[in-house]
């Protein structure tokens, strides 16, 4: 199949899934009956994530805010079960697991020209509820739960330990939408409302954070 050649890993992201799901819709199928929503789904999506250049977690680590990158790409994959409906509610539970890893190295024009190459990595482990709106040939849903975060930032000029896990607050929404039969386009967009650490040690502490993160890619059931 002409779209797994190895080119198309050699162009962007959106460009690779737009091209798949122009082939996946290319092949019609009966119609029939949409169904209930569920009763599984797994996501495998690519992520936008937004690390951020806080001005505070860049102090605690001898640092300034620009010299932290402020975006970066990861990978976020999960499932969700649906248990019941209610009206037109379908109420479902289920988790996700965000990793995404970013570096800046400064540029001969940047402000701290020479300076060090700075690298974020954040982790999160998300249980969720979620409560579904539509049938089973697309959905929407709004969904939310408490789980664990890990916020790391080093440098090469600088030996950090990784951070501790920190409790973190996950919620947002998004869709999916069935271009065949077990396949979907899955939207999500998501904010990780994390809480404070303080310096234990030689770990830095870290203040109180919100991060955004977008989530595109395929669903499969």
């Amino acid at each position: 199949m002409s779209l797994l050649r190895p080119t198309c890993f050699r162009q962007p992201l959106a460009f690779c899934i737009v091209a798949l799901l122009l082939h996946l819709s290319a092949t019609p199928t009966a119609a029939q009956d949409a169904g209930p929503i569920g009763p599984f789904v797994i996501d495998v999506r690519g992520s936008m994530v937004n690390v951020g250049q806080d001005p505070e977690l860049a102090g605690n680590r001898g640092l300034g805010p620009a010299q932290l990158p402020a975006w970066g790409l990861g990978l976020d994959v999960g499932g969700h079960v649906y248990l019941f409906r209610l009206g037109v509610i379908t109420f479902g539970l289920g988790g996700s697991a965000l990793f995404t890893s970013t570096s800046r190295t400064p540029g001969d024009n940047d402000p701290d020209a020479g300076g060090p190459s700075v690298t974020t990595r954040f982790t999160a482990f998300s249980p969720q509820v979620s409560f579904n709106f539509g049938d089973g040939n697309g959905w929407s849903y709004l969904s939310g739960g408490l789980g664990t975060s890990r916020f790391t930032v080093s440098s090469e000029q600088l030996t950090v330990p990784p951070q501790r896990r920190a409790g973190t607050l996950n919620y947002g929404g998004g869709a999916r939408w069935f271009v065949r039969p077990g396949v979907a386009f899955s939207l999500d967009l998501r904010l990780y409302a994390i809480s404070p650490l303080p310096q234990a040690g030689m770990e830095p502490g870290s203040p109180r954070m919100t991060r955004l993160t977008l989530n595109m890619g395929l669903s499969f059931k």
